[in-house]
């Protein structure tokens, strides 16, 4: 970067540690595109890539009290990123492993106790959205039941880019907590493919 970049840099971090919200979106346009970009290049999938990316400026939102200006902020970015792909990359080594279980179990397979099963976990994902907080479940409605994009929803609910990517962090982590309490652990693994399953159901 020029100077003149490192400068505007500073700047911009130091406002979004105190809080400006103008200064995290300039820094989430500016950076967006390379997080997505080196998240893709572990992962190989682009909506993986996308989620990761949207956590990461969830998480620099979460965590910007802590941030140091004399410290290298793509240093800091990258840093999230990859803790984040690792992550990844462990749910979808406990994925694997319940899918080869899965294989292995093959000549057991009942379909109607699984037609059972998805329906049971359909009544507790709809469980688990409706015990959301009101504003937080407009925003998950509609983002996974409608498919609407967070700049549709930030002009629809008259909020923020940042407080739908809030909204939809928290909701996310209600709902795998609700499942945590509610199922036994090896369903916490396909918890995505069954969110996916039952809201679109």
């Amino acid at each position: 970067m020029k100077q003149l970049d490192k400068v505007l840099l500073e700047k911009l971090v130091v406002l979004l540690r105190e809080g400006d919200t103008a200064a995290f979106n300039e820094l989430y346009y500016r950076y967006k595109g390379k997080i997505h970009q080196f998240a893709y290049r572990f992962v190989r999938c682009s909506e993986t890539a996308t989620e990761l990316t949207q956590l990461v400026f969830v998480r620099l939102w979460k965590y910007k009290h802590t941030l140091d200006v004399s410290k290298d902020f793509d240093a800091f970015l990258l840093t999230i990123t990859r803790n984040l792909v690792y992550k990844e990359f462990q749910r979808k080594a406990k994925a694997d492993t319940y899918q080869n279980e899965l294989a292995k179990q093959e000549h057991t397979y009942d379909p109607v106790a699984s037609f059972m099963d998805l329906q049971d976990y359909r009544q507790l994902a709809e469980s688990a959205i409706e015990s959301l907080p009101p504003q937080s479940k407009k925003v998950f409605k509609l983002s996974r039941e409608e498919g609407a994009s967070y700049e549709r929803i930030s002009n629809e609910l008259n909020i923020s880019k940042n407080t739908v990517h809030s909204h939809m962090a928290k909701s996310l982590s209600h709902i795998r907590q609700y499942f945590k309490i509610h199922t036994p652990e090896t369903v916490l693994v396909w918890l995505p493919v069954i969110c996916t399953a039952v809201i679109n159901w």
